[in-house]
């Protein structure tokens, strides 16, 4: 079965426990933050998307849970599609303390803050009229409203003064509702807080807030700011701070100063650091689950080994971002479940060939056509002159690579021809282009001796989706 980012399992004993971009240290460090807040608090926690952010919050709600820590989780993307996010709010507020709470405990303050929060979300109204008057008429209102479209100019003035009065009691009715929400929130953080083994604050992990539409995105920074904001709650938000700010614009226009709207709401913010090539390679191979792939190959481990060292080796060459890394083991995960166990695995090849597809398009996809002689010699100087060739990953990989396309390209003329430079160049007095070409002439000794010169037209059939494949596993 092809697997692509399984979530990593979170022991509660020990939710670091595969904690492969060693961020133990930032979650602990932000603890102390939270548990030292004593008045309402905001803090974000930014990165791109792909740099394990949902991971990392859901291993640090486990940690402060386990310290004893009310915790919340909430995907703003998956209830991006209310109309106000205190309804979604509430609702897992309620779902999460009925959980953790014995029957009937805690029943009758959360009805009561339902109901409150009910109170202060604005009723649905008909698009035009809710455009016309932002939002802020009662059901009567709505009613003369739809009426006057038909009626005269001054009944219209009428009830333009009956509107300006109906807004300023909606304004004090709102202002209450607030204040009598943010009460009773405080009672039931508390009343939990202070629960058998239970510490304060309780903690609000609100996550992918940057997935949802810009105005649903601000709509819910704006109700934590003022509706939630109460003693014994802290919010973290993990998110892409660049696309919040982007959606603070959208909404309020490009002159808006984006950034000093966010600093009104959040009170620290910290950036989590880019993962290395190797960790978040191991963290892909980890969530891809290859070590099944690898533990039912006879020689797994080597082929592993030379897969992840060729494969790092090549994307800190190219300085590949994370999301490119990514979308790199997807097809790696392709040609590995496809592969059966009882055909051999080039690794080496298998890492140069994804990445050449991926920093060199028209390159790979003259490999899925007959090769000319000057094709090949082309293909092979622009790798060449992009790494390191006194490397020895590099020199291992590209060497292997030459072979294979001198054996699976050219005529014997030709091939002749290639084969003859090399041996006089495995005679040079420059060290690595004398190391180069002999170790493209052992592996052309090999190839000569079993035959498998077809393995690079197979692997890129394989990256290529262009023959039948069968998911080994």
């Amino acid at each position: 079965m092809l697997k692509k980012n399984v979530e990593i399992e979170i022991p509660s004993k020990d939710p670091f426990q595969n904690d492969l971009l060693e961020r133990r240290k930032i979650a602990e460090n932000l603890t102390l933050l939270v548990q030292s807040a004593r008045e309402p608090f905001v803090l974000s926690v930014q990165a791109p998307w792909g740099w394990g952010m949902t991971t990392f919050i859901k291993m640090w709600k486990a940690y402060l849970e386990s310290l004893g820590h009310v915790c919340f989780y909430f995907n703003a993307w998956e209830n991006d599609f209310v109309e106000d996010p205190l309804i979604a709010f509430v609702g897992e507020i309620n779902r999460t303390l009925a959980e953790k709470s014995s029957k009937g405990q805690l029943s009758t303050q959360i009805r009561k803050l339902q109901n409150v929060g009910g109170k202060i979300v604005r009723r649905a109204l008909p698009l035009t009229i809710q455009i016309a008057t932002q939002g802020l008429l009662g059901q009567e209102s709505v009613k003369k409203v739809s009426d006057l479209l038909f009626n005269s100019g001054s009944d219209i003035a009428s009830f333009a003064s009956e509107m300006a009065e109906e807004k300023m009691k909606q304004y004090e009715n709102d202002k209450n509702g607030v204040q009598e929400f943010r009460n009773e929130l405080a009672k039931v953080t508390k009343a939990f807080s202070e629960g058998v083994g239970r510490k304060s604050p309780a903690v609000f992990f609100i996550d992918e807030l940057d997935r949802c539409r810009p105005d649903f995105s601000v709509s819910l920074l704006e109700r934590i700011a003022h509706v939630f904001s109460v003693k014994g709650m802290v919010f973290v938000l993990g998110i892409d701070r660049s696309q919040i700010e982007q959606s603070v614009r959208s909404k309020y226009g490009g002159g808006m100063d984006s950034d000093g709207y966010l600093r009104r709401i959040i009170d620290f913010s910290l950036n989590l650091p880019e993962p290395t090539v190797e960790r978040y390679s191991q963290l892909l191979y980890e969530r891809s689950q290859l070590q099944e792939v690898f533990a039912r190959r006879r020689d797994g481990v080597n082929e592993r080994d030379a897969l992840m060292r060729g494969f790092v080796k090549l994307a800190k060459s190219y300085h590949f971002s994370l999301r490119v890394i990514e979308q790199c083991f997807t097809e790696i995960n392709l040609v590995l479940r496809t592969t059966p166990t009882d055909v051999r695995l080039y690794s080496y090849l298998l890492a140069l060939l994804v990445v050449l597809k991926t920093v060199r398009p028209k390159s790979f996809a003259l490999l899925l056509d007959e090769l000319s002689p000057l094709d090949v010699n082309t293909l092979l100087d622009e790798i060449k002159h992009e790494l390191d060739v006194s490397d020895r990953v590099c020199r291992w990989m590209l060497a292997q690579f030459e072979a294979y396309l001198l054996f699976g390209c050219l005529d014997s003329e030709r091939r002749a021809e290639s084969v003859a430079v090399l041996r006089a160049n495995a005679g040079s007095q420059n060290p690595v282009e004398r190391s180069y070409a002999q170790q493209v002439l052992r592996f052309a000794e090999k190839i000569q001796y079993d035959l498998y010169y077809k393995e690079v037209r197979r692997l890129i059939s394989q990256i290529s989706l262009i023959e039948e494949l069968t998911i080994t596993g």
